[in-house]
């Protein structure tokens, strides 16, 4: 067969050979990089006089000291595969990140009180990307876009503590197990630490890492091409080190936008890049739109939303009926902490505890310390356990990290427990007595931190719900003052969203020290600790939009929402009072089991409006079925404007409103509504797109040619 003898000279260019062509069909490929010398000998065609010209050259260069590999070449694909595999140590790479797999799986077994982990796949949200892929789980999904022949940036979101880091080792996995790729993944956890600020520098310093004998050029070469899909866990703790709490959004995005162009300038050919990140706006707002757009369709974007759990994937037909009978809360329990907690108990245990479901993160709690005191021969009581972990993070608070090299650890430990320790040791008698280091390196391998980091020279709590807890019972016993002027946006965050399952008394506390400080949040963030800690609205609120939330039971009475929209959420057993909802809009929304008071429907007010919005077990909504105008034209006035701004590319549906602010919120997206009824737009989460398909006929009715 012909070969492409340029390409085939710019991929071993690419790896630092150089070429030598002696003859016209026979290629030499010399490599003279530290302390290898090799060649690699390619006849270009077969034949005798080929065969002893070969000869010669492989005396040569053996006589010159080289190492020599005659290759018959079959194609350029071939041969570029084949140096990929030898430089980057295929076969020993995959082994190690199925060790860090295996690894990751017995430290969750760890976490669970020795039961074995299991993935449960989370109930997921295509927000941008192709809807086609929700026919397939959210691992096939995956599996798919990175077997694509594009360049693609997956974003995977959730709430801290449900399923991000559980999702990337997974795909992870499955990467690994897929031996017909060909691809050996870069896996990153990044932290929250006192250690590098800038991302691109600590982007070179994982790839210089995992590949130490390579030039990290020729990694970065391989990220484009695909063979190294690049798995970024925990992008959220790098986002804090900009202000995400700064109420000027489009401020905040141009600190975090150095960031994304960093992933961006690495997405050409057929690269894949996944980011894990709690649930954030700086991801859903027209600002990242924009961003995305900047780069002309070089690379396509995903992002995919986990939601809330499915209480029956994960206890059980059996325990799901258990806790329905007992009428508990479902908001009280949908965590994958509690859930993995309730799914592992016997049975007697478990329906001893859905007998008072309030008490059941103490039992969480509880379990683990007291299980943790027989496997380490450790004489601490449960509560002084936690006195000594809620110390520790006392200090974590303090330094705004999260995650520290075990010596750190061990230092916090015994500088801010000393008489606790010392009180421990008395408790001890005889041989048995440790020593105050002992002990302390004992508390440093507790069931409540894991290790974490490349190398696993560092330390963090096992999970975000833990570590919020402990923020959470912090922050209820600190002064507002204190808690405005030392506590990140990002800690208060990670404890707002682990008290969501708490009881009513415990998160009002919170809510309570959080309301103090609202000065310094965004309004969309105060919004929602108001109805996850207070569970009903509790001040007038304007202006907000409401990405990818799920409410349960919300009371959405008693104060005023104004010129505001909710997109992709979902509503459970709420009620809404449409009187308190004034230009207010919801787009593909879920509506569960919800009741509307002073309308019979919520979209029969002049002020609300509803776009692709979902009904179960429930008849809230007027509009529920397409109202599709008879007019003679296909189009009115207003409708036409949308096309035309849609023309261009897709859009942000805020971006949109705020082109067409001639007209009422309303009428803009019951035109929406209309043309989605009749086939001609696509509404997805917050991107609206043309239907390509009937592209002409939109053509001829706006004069373009």
């Amino acid at each position: 067969m012909e070969i492409d003898l340029q390409k085939l000279i710019s991929i071993y260019s690419t790896y630092g050979f150089e070429a030598n062509k002696e003859y016209d069909d026979v290629i030499c490929f010399v490599y003279r990089k530290s302390r290898y010398f090799g060649v690699d000998i390619i006849p270009l065609v077969e034949s005798d006089e080929t065969a002893i010209k070969i000869e010669y050259l492989k005396k040569k260069y053996n006589d010159a000291g080289f190492a020599v590999d005659v290759k018959k070449l079959h194609s350029v694909e071939e041969s570029e595969r084949e140096l990929y595999k030898s430089f980057f140590s295929y076969e020993a790479s995959l082994g190690r990140l199925k060790k860090k797999y295996q690894n990751f799986v017995y430290k969750q077994t760890k976490a669970l009180l020795g039961s074995q982990y299991e993935y449960i796949e989370s109930p997921f949200d295509i927000i941008q990307g192709s809807q086609n892929l929700m026919e397939y789980g959210l691992l096939d999904n995956l599996k798919s876009i990175i077997n694509g022949n594009r360049p693609q940036l997956i974003i995977i979101e959730a709430a801290a503590g449900y399923g991000k880091t559980c999702a990337a080792y997974e795909v992870l996995n499955r990467i690994v197990s897929d031996q017909n790729e060909f691809k050996t993944p870069l896996f990153t956890e990044l932290a929250k630490n006192r250690g590098a600020k800038i991302f691109r520098y600590i982007l070179l310093d994982e790839i210089d890492f995992e590949f130490p004998t390579l030039n990290s050029e020729l990694v970065v070469h391989e990220i484009k091409n695909g063979r190294i899909p690049l798995i970024i866990d925990g992008f959220d703790e790098l986002l804090e080190k900009v202000n995400v709490s700064d109420s000027d959004s489009a401020k905040t995005f141009d600190e975090v936008e150095t960031m994304l162009d960093t992933i961006g300038n690495l997405l050409e050919n057929n690269a894949k890049i996944i980011l894990t990140t709690r649930r954030t706006a700086i991801f859903g707002g027209a600002e990242f739109d924009q961003w995305a757009g900047k780069w002309e369709n070089k690379f396509d974007v995903t992002r995919i939303l986990l939601k809330d759990p499915r209480i029956k994937d994960w206890i059980g037909e059996e325990r799901y009926e258990a806790v329905k009978s007992k009428d508990i809360p479902i908001q009280y329990i949908a965590n994958p902490v509690l859930l993995t907690y309730l799914k592992n108990l016997p049975i007697q245990d478990f329906s001893l505890q859905i007998e008072q479901p309030d008490l059941l993160i103490d039992q969480y709690f509880n379990r683990l310390l007291e299980r943790e005191k027989e496997r380490q021969n450790l004489i601490i009581t449960v509560e002084k356990q936690k006195e000594i972990f809620k110390n520790v993070v006392k200090l974590l608070l303090e330094f705004d990290i999260t995650v520290e090299s075990k010596q750190f650890f061990k230092e916090l430990i015994k500088e801010h427990n000393s008489r606790l320790l010392e009180y421990t040791q008395t408790l001890y008698s005889g041989a048995n007595k440790p020593s105050l280091e002992n002990l302390v390196d004992t508390l440093a391998t507790h069931a409540l931190l894991d290790r974490k980091g490349r190398d696993e020279n560092q330390i963090g709590f096992i999970n975000d719900f833990v570590l919020g807890v402990f923020i959470g019972e912090i922050i209820c016993e600190t002064t507002v003052e204190k808690i405005a002027r030392d506590y990140s946006y990002y800690m208060v965050d990670l404890a707002c969203t682990a008290y969501k399952v708490q009881n009513r008394s415990n998160k009002a506390l919170l809510w309570d020290k959080i309301n103090a400080v609202t000065y310094k949040l965004q309004p969309i963030s105060i919004f929602s600790y108001d109805v996850s800690l207070k569970e009903s609205l509790q001040r007038d609120y304007k202006e907000l939009t409401v990405y990818d939330s799920t409410f349960f039971h919300i009371d959405f009475s008693g104060k005023n929402i104004d010129d505001s929209a909710f997109l992709n959420c979902y509503f459970r057993g709420c009620q809404f009072d449409t009187t308190i909802l004034n230009g207010v809009s919801f787009v593909d929304c879920t509506f569960d089991q919800c009741v509307v008071s002073n309308e019979k429907y919520l979209d029969e007010g002049k002020n609300i409006a509803t776009i692709k919005c979902r009904l179960k077990e429930c008849d809230i909504l007027m509009n529920y079925a397409y109202h599709i105008h008879d007019d003679a034209s296909p189009f009115n006035e207003l409708e036409l404007k949308i096309l035309q701004n849609l023309m261009a590319k897709a859009q942000h549906i805020v971006k949109l409103l705020k082109c067409l602010d001639d007209y009422r919120n309303k009428q803009v997206i019951n035109s929406l509504h209309d043309l989605e009824g009749k086939g001609y737009v696509d509404i997805r989460g917050s991107q609206i797109y043309i239907n390509i398909n009937k592209m002409h006929f939109i053509k001829q009715e706006l004069g373009i040619r």
